[in-house]
């Protein structure tokens, strides 16, 4: 009988029936130095990188060979290296699972779909883990590309001589926004506005065309330098379906700038494009074309800047920075050296050498594996909470719920599957080593402990506007028109003093016909007198007319009283202040009475005060407080009494310590007009068809003091003069002291929005 050794002689002696695919393509490259060889699937169209030995061994497979014969090649070939049957079989079975050789043996077909099956189990959980950006095969777009490419301004726009001029085309844009950008910034809509449910449509065509652009740069690119392109197919890209194109046989080419060249393709059409949509959004009216370039410029930028230009998420500017590192499979390297760091100081497990990982910097390589996680949790959380912010107002929570659940699953959930699977392969847990186990447990009890129980300083940021305290409002009691205003801001009045004044041509005519009507009853009742001894229906007649007589002096009494209120005049004595700002979006701009701003503003002479306008406020300008918004979310962490510190935009050196006084419990009817976002505010605001300015979400309004000025310190006093009526800041409100985990899970709850 033969010994087990025999066996294993005699198999490694008989020829091998296996061999090296005839349709594969293979190209030689250098990376960092060395040798590689990059083999292409047409068919599956997977690419795979080969050091030289392994390029070698694959080529030996060609059916007739024996393991043996393999090995002694591979000694003659490369000395003083040496290769066992085992380390061969291994190598084998790995090219074999790759679909890289093909073999005559019975029963591979089972063994096809079986990984077949695998492969696609894995591509569909992949989409549910990842549901913000999902992929779905197409067509291939080799002969549209050959179409377009043909045409001499495409291929035109990829040589160096339109890269430099596109360049200085961007660089001129962004000149442009940079050197004017107030102006910038008050063309902008409010934040409520730009995403509003009428602007989804546009945002979502927009989207999809800037992205079909993008992806076809990357295709065109890829021809530029001679690459191919076999796979185009749709993308849903935050639920908006978009292109996108495989140019991974860029990995064939032996210039690593061409490669990153072709990765950078997609941003350089949108860059461009977003540079040209900026001059023409900059030069033309609010219109259809206004608002496409403005959603052009939006989605190319932001698109470009927290996505593809961001090499810790997989896209362009991941592959790019792969590219130019000269290390392929960037993140799957970079979370090995850090699974083998993790293991060998947390768990003490002792860790090979890998050849295929890089040996310099290795540091940064982990590092980039836990920023690009940070990363992803906060790209994924920002969109869930953008997602929650526009669902929320048209009733989809539950869309952002499903979304919210099937996007945390990819975040939390898949971590945990990758660890039980790290330690269920066999053997594994037998090389932990109990100390260094022992310190990562209670290293790790200890932060969890950290987070959950020791509270740290908290605070809410809220918008405020530097308010009057105890000022009197004068309003206009009477719909009428302003004729003419007989102070300004910061005039010292007394106690009755004229203001203003008022016209009403239809007062005026009203109390003429008054007058003429009760002059009319006088002479009427006069006449009767004489005759009504001897004449009874005189007699009656005249009761009926003094009747009349007192109801018109009645309503002429209360006219002129109108009258007499189109005098503006000083309730108290005091300072004179604007009022709040006012704005006229909502109302008919054709009509001559609409006013803006405030009564006090020249332009505005002539214009039509209604019955509960404001016209001024008198008080002292130097007894101010701060009035702030503080919005829904954050209403049940601020109390009374809690310190808050004011901080102006006009004055970011000066700051204004004060505490919450008095806290509203009912809703904000109306925004402050200073913080509104129709005027530039930061709370969001929409006009209702009275041109009152609502809050979009319920609002709440608490008022700090701004110190006594007479009890104030001198320093503190040149301080408080800088304070204006009017001004508008951000206050920091110190609430009670919050865990790490506290802070997360109500920022989890608001952003996912679960209610179970």
């Amino acid at each position: 009988m033969a010994s087990l050794a025999d066996s294993l002689v005699s198999s490694s002696s008989r020829r091998l029936p296996i061999r090296v695919r005839p349709d594969l393509e293979a190209k030689k490259q250098r990376y960092q130095g060395r040798v590689y060889w990059v083999v292409k699937d047409p068919v599956a169209l997977q690419y795979f990188r080969f050091e030289e030995e392994e390029f070698a061994i694959l080529e030996m497979l060609d059916g007739d060979s024996s393991l043996d014969e393999i090995a002694e090649e591979f000694e003659r070939r490369f000395p003083p290296q040496s290769i066992r049957t085992e380390e061969l079989q291994q190598f084998v079975g790995t090219l074999h699972r790759s679909g890289l050789v093909i073999t005559d043996a019975p029963g591979q077909g089972d063994q096809l779909k079986k990984r077949r099956d695998e492969r696609v189990g894995k591509e569909l959980q992949q989409k549910f883990t990842n549901i913000l950006s999902v992929r779905f095969k197409g067509i291939d777009p080799d002969w549209i590309l050959n179409l377009l490419y043909s045409f001499p301004p495409v291929r035109w726009f990829f040589s160096q001589t339109a890269f430099v001029l596109c360049m200085m085309l961007c660089l001129s844009a962004l000149l442009l926004i940079g050197v004017q950008f107030d102006v910038f910034q008050s063309k902008l809509p409010a934040f409520n506005t730009f995403f509003a449910a009428e602007n989804w449509m546009l945002l979502a065509v927009v989207l999809a065309c800037t992205k079909i652009l993008h992806e076809f740069g990357h295709g065109l690119s890829c021809k530029h330098f001679g690459g191919e392109c076999h796979e185009m197919g749709v993308m849903l890209l935050v639920l908006t379906p978009c292109l996108y194109c495989n140019v991974s046989d860029s990995w064939m080419l032996p210039n690593k700038w061409h490669r990153a060249a072709i990765g950078a393709a997609g941003m350089y059409v949108e860059v461009v494009l977003a540079s040209i949509c900026t001059y023409i959004w900059w030069f033309t009216e609010p219109g259809l074309l206004h608002y496409v370039c403005l959603n052009i410029m939006f989605v190319s930028s932001v698109s470009t800047i927290l996505f593809n230009a961001n090499p810790l998420l997989r896209y362009d500017g991941y592959y790019i920075v792969s590219d130019l590192l000269e290390v392929p499979n960037l993140r799957q390297k970079s979370s090995s050296i850090l699974t083998r760091k993790a293991a060998e100081w947390c768990l003490g497990m002792e860790q090979q050498d890998d050849p295929f990982l890089p040996q310099r910097n290795q540091f940064l390589f982990a590092t980039y594996t836990v920023a690009a996680a940070i990363y992803r949790w906060v790209v994924v959380l920002s969109i869930l909470y953008f997602l929650n912010q526009v669902f929320e107002p048209y009733g989809l929570k539950p869309l952002g719920q499903a979304i919210g659940a099937m996007a945390l699953w990819g975040l939390v959930g898949q971590p945990f599957v990758k660890l039980f699977k790290f330690f269920k392969v066999p053997g594994r847990l037998n090389k932990v080593k109990r100390v260094p186990l022992l310190i990562t447990l209670l290293v790790i009890a200890g932060v969890i402990a950290a987070v959950a129980t020791v509270p740290l300083p908290a605070y809410v940021y809220c918008p405020a506007v530097v308010h009057p305290r105890g000022a009197v409002s004068v309003y206009a009691e009477v719909p009428a028109t302003l004729e003419a205003v007989l102070v300004k801001p910061g005039d010292r009045v007394v106690v009755g003093q004229e203001l203003g004044r008022m016209k009403s041509l239809d007062l005026e005519v009203e109390i003429a016909r008054l007058e003429g009507e009760v002059a009319g009853y006088e002479a009427e009742i006069r006449s009767l007198e004489t005759v009504a001894f001897s004449d009874e229906t005189a007699s009656s007649r005249l009761a009926q007319v003094r009747e009349s007589l007192a109801g018109a002096k009645e309503q002429l009494k209360k006219q002129l009283e109108d009258a007499e209120r189109l005098v503006l005049r000083a309730p108290v004595a005091g300072v004179v202040m604007e009022p709040d700002y006012r704005t006229n979006r909502g109302q008919d701009p054709k009509d001559l009475a609409v006013w803006e701003g405030t009564p006090l503003k020249p332009e505005n002479r002539g214009a039509t005060l209604e019955s509960g306008d404001r016209f001024c406020r008198i008080g002292d300008q130097r007894s101010l407080e701060a009035r702030i918004v503080i919005g829904q979310d954050d209403i049940d962490l601020v109390l009374e009494g809690q310190a808050v510190r004011l901080m102006l935009n006009q004055t970011t050196d000066l700051k204004y310590v004060s505490k919450i006084t008095k806290i509203s419990s009912e809703e904000l009817p109306e925004t402050p007009p200073r913080l509104s976002s129709l005027t530039g505010g930061s709370v969001a605001t929409e006009t209702d068809p009275s041109g009152a300015a609502k809050p979009l979400s319920p609002m709440y309004e608490a008022i700090i003091p701004l110190g006594d000025y007479d009890r104030l310190p001198e320093a503190a006093q040149q301080q408080h003069d800088l304070l204006r009526v009017g001004l508008v800041g951000e206050a920091k409100i110190t609430i009670e002291p919050r865990t790490l985990w506290q802070r997360f899970w109500r920022y989890l709850t608001r952003t996912v929005n679960f209610d179970l």
